[in-house]
């Protein structure tokens, strides 16, 4: 019976420890999944807030490429006007040539120095010479 009480003593002791064995798995798997769930929650927040960093960033990369973009344009828009304004005077200087250079004065002054153009009362034509007829006295000649 000795052999008998052992075990039944040996049996008794051994659902202590399983028992406790139990209550610290128990413990156990009630803390891992809370462990679990507060790792996994901060892991999606750190996720989140590199990827909010990341988004942020990249708008802020575009702002700064966008407000260059529209400087160079802005430059570029400012050489097109100068170029414009200096055309227009230019076109405007030619204007005021081709009026000097149309002008009836200078036409007459140009006509009169070089092509030796002379006023109409001043010219004296020959007289045409006409053909003899058998009827006109030679001395009408």
């Amino acid at each position: 019976m000795a052999t008998a009480a052992r075990h039944a003593g040996a049996a008794s002791s051994a659902p202590t420890r399983e028992t406790d064995a139990r209550a610290e798995a128990a413990t156990y798997a009630y803390r891992a999944p809370h462990t679990r769930k507060r790792a996994e929650h901060r892991s999606r927040l750190t996720r989140a807030f590199v990827i909010f960093v990341g988004c942020l960033t990249l708008l802020a990369v575009g702002r700064v490429a966008l407000s260059f973009a529209v400087v160079q344009k802005t430059l570029q828009t400012d050489a097109i006007v100068r170029e414009e304004r200096r055309i227009s005077a230019l076109n405007d200087e030619r204007e005021g040539d081709i009026a000097k250079l149309a002008s009836p004065v200078r036409i007459r002054h140009l006509a009169e120095t070089q092509l030796g153009l002379v006023d109409a009362g001043h010219v004296s034509y020959p007289e045409p010479l006409l053909p003899k007829t058998a009827s006109e006295p030679a001395s009408a000649r």
